[in-house]
């Protein structure tokens, strides 16, 4: 008897995601990859443009994310990307499920340039003080490799030229 198994040889599309904390530049490289022919999105954006949150939280200045929400509407933006890249997710929130993953990198600086940066940003003393305390803690790095594990989280750091960290950031796309 000859049995025959049928598999699904379609590939389900995935996105790269760039994360970090605020300051440390996601958005700068991911500008720079839409410019490359990647589709990018801003998560940040979306989720005031979308209102994918709960509420707004006054006192840390941010809004309390919809996850499930947020989840759905990144789902549906990467199985419509038309693009022959993954589409790239360009935020400090994205917990995808690591199916949906193919790369996520986590953007590092050291706290004196990441303390420079949010001032020019205009961000109040207790806003720095909070993202200072994340990178110092790794909080995003931590959770990363929680949700992720070492095969798909690569750390650049942005203490270099935007150009070295771009190419640092395309050579990790690419293995």
């Amino acid at each position: 008897m000859l049995l025959i198994i049928l598999t699904n040889t379609s590939t389900m599309k995935q996105a790269h995601i760039l994360t970090g904390t605020p300051g440390t530049g996601k958005s700068t490289v991911a500008d720079l990859l839409e410019a490359r022919g990647y589709s990018v999105m801003n998560v940040g954006n979306l989720i005031k443009e979308e209102m994918l949150y709960d509420s707004y939280d006054k006192k840390r200045d941010s809004f309390v994310i919809d996850d499930d929400k947020l989840n759905a509407a990144l789902t549906k933006l990467i199985e419509e990307n038309s693009s022959p890249f993954p589409l790239v997710l360009d935020g400090h929130v994205v917990r995808l499920p690591p199916l949906l993953v193919s790369k996520c990198i986590v953007f590092r600086c050291s706290i004196r340039n990441l303390r420079q940066r949010l001032v020019v940003r205009g961000y109040s003393e207790s806003k720095i003080d909070e993202n200072i305390e994340a990178e110092i803690m790794e909080v995003i790095l931590t959770d990363m490799m929680q949700l992720y594990g070492k095969d798909l989280v690569r750390v650049v750091s942005t203490d270099v030229s935007i150009e070295k960290t771009f190419e640092e950031v395309l050579a990790n796309l690419a293995d």
